[in-house]
């Protein structure tokens, strides 16, 4: 919305709901529109408008009315008619995935090989950056496919590829979750490596370069590792979870709006997952489950067990976003 249209919004109330006070404006017809018109702001048209077009929704799962079973067999029937086209683009993903993946192998590999700490982080975080322009692109198209489909619509491999002009935005919006997780990653190594540091006896100035880092890691005891990796255990058990299982839903509000912004993204993102937590890590659970059989079964079960995650998630995703009276996150 521009800030003209905020300006003729601003003390205006919505036409459908006169309770609420307007927030955006339909892109079709200017009509005034509240965030329960808009879907939370995934609608640049008001009901109507989409009512006209056929750009309603047809998902039948909504925040009052959700659960698990229901959630499972909705994906399960929209799995059932389109499995094939759902695994030929959770083939895609993956290929996506596994380039992503050796670049960032590649500049680890050059970092590790300098045998300094400094150069392994800076060519790490390199590696990670390509990964998510040669990943985001393709799973934001894959859910925006799933999302198709869930509604009722054909699977169309096009829809994978439709996402690219939204990779501006996914970027930052990852470098804000990278933010956001960076102070909680950056007191857990610190706590991890006082602990190191005591229980070895050693000084940080010892520790100039791989080789004498992993001298000194050969010298711990399996009681001091095992203290460390409970301490960082309970960190990101406790708060840890608290703040990124919201994250979850980054990838699928992106996909979801028609012109996202880093800012609501994220805003959207934790006031979707308000009060939803547990069920964010029950279906990431039920559906980590689903992808690990697949690959036990053998590699081409995998293929179709990716592809019913990723619908779960954007089941997931379009059921919590939808209905209900949410408080704005922040």
């Amino acid at each position: 919305m521009s800030d003209s249209d905020y300006g003729r919004a601003r003390g205006a109330t919505c036409p459908l709901h006169p309770d609420d006070l307007a927030q955006r404006t339909c892109t079709r017809c200017g009509n005034f529109m509240c965030d329960t018109c808009s879907e939370r702001g995934t609608q640049s048209h008001c009901p109507p408008c989409r009512a006209r077009e056929g750009l309603g929704r047809d998902f039948p799962l909504d925040r009052d009315n959700w659960s698990f079973s229901r959630l499972f067999d909705v994906c399960l029937d929209a799995f059932k008619r389109e499995w094939v086209m759902l695994s030929v683009g959770a083939l895609l993903v993956f290929a996506a995935s596994m380039g992503g993946n050796l670049l960032s192998q590649m500049f680890s590999f050059i970092g590790a090989a300098t045998d300094s700490v400094v150069a392994m982080v800076m060519t790490t975080l390199v590696g990670i950056a390509l990964t998510w322009v040669i990943q985001g692109a393709v799973t934001l198209g894959f859910l925006r496919m799933a999302m198709d489909v869930l509604q009722g619509q054909r699977a169309d491999l096009a829809r994978v590829f439709s996402q690219f002009s939204k990779l501006g935005t996914y970027l930052l919006t990852m470098l804000l979750t990278f933010a956001l997780v960076l102070p909680l990653v950056l007191v857990g190594l610190g706590i991890m490596v006082a602990i190191f540091v005591a229980g070895a006896g050693i000084s940080l100035a010892e520790l100039n370069s791989l080789s004498e880092f992993d001298g000194a890691m050969r010298g711990v005891s399996p009681g001091l590792i095992g203290l460390m990796v409970l301490v960082s255990a309970v960190l990101y058990l406790g708060p840890g979870m608290w703040l990124m299982l919201p994250l979850v839903l980054v990838q699928p509000a992106l996909a979801d709006q028609e012109n996202p912004t880093a800012l609501e993204t994220m805003r959207l993102a934790y006031a979707h997952a308000k009060g939803f937590r547990l069920s964010i890590f029950g279906v990431l659970a039920l559906g980590g489950f689903i992808l690990i059989l697949g690959v036990i079964l053998c590699c081409l079960p995998a293929l179709p067990a990716m592809g019913f995650f990723q619908l779960l998630l954007a089941g997931l995703y379009l059921a919590i976003s939808r209905g209900g009276r949410q408080e704005r996150f922040g």
